[in-house]
């Protein structure tokens, strides 16, 4: 693995360049956001290297049914760059469909669509984020 990006971290504050210099590491849930935002910014820089493909996915609408999500769309993005895709998911009938491909997902097996949905489908109704980064493991 190589580990170039780390000579791009300044030397001096790199608490503070991970953290966005905002650590709020005074309650436990202050300093889980400070450690989310610091893998985040680690993970992209990784992405922005090659070393590793990950992709961006944020819930843009729920459709709810008797109280229970019946379905949601999603908006992607391929390693972290570029057009956000779109994909809907039906909790009711267990579908999905990539209704726009990002800009970066062209290859035929649209890995990163997959990808994205492979993660939602294996959360629960309660657990589906509003948005999240994940690696992609080829």
């Amino acid at each position: 693995m190589d580990y170039d990006f780390l000579h791009k971290l300044p030397q001096q504050g790199r608490g503070e360049f991970l953290t966005g210099g905002k650590f709020e590491g005074s309650t436990a849930s202050g300093a889980e956001r400070a450690y989310r935002r610091a893998v985040e910014k680690l993970t992209v820089l990784l992405v922005e290297t090659g070393t590793l493909h990950a992709v961006r996915f944020k819930r843009k609408s729920v459709k709810r049914a008797k109280k229970k999500i019946a379905a949601a769309v999603y908006e992607y993005q391929a390693d972290c760059d570029g057009k956000w895709g779109e994909i809907q998911l039906d909790f009711i009938s267990n579908t999905a469909e990539i209704v726009r491909l990002a800009e970066w997902d062209t290859m035929s097996s649209h890995v990163f669509a997959k990808h994205a949905i492979r993660k939602i489908w294996t959360l629960s109704e309660s657990r589906l984020p509003a948005n999240a980064l994940i690696v992609l493991e080829l």
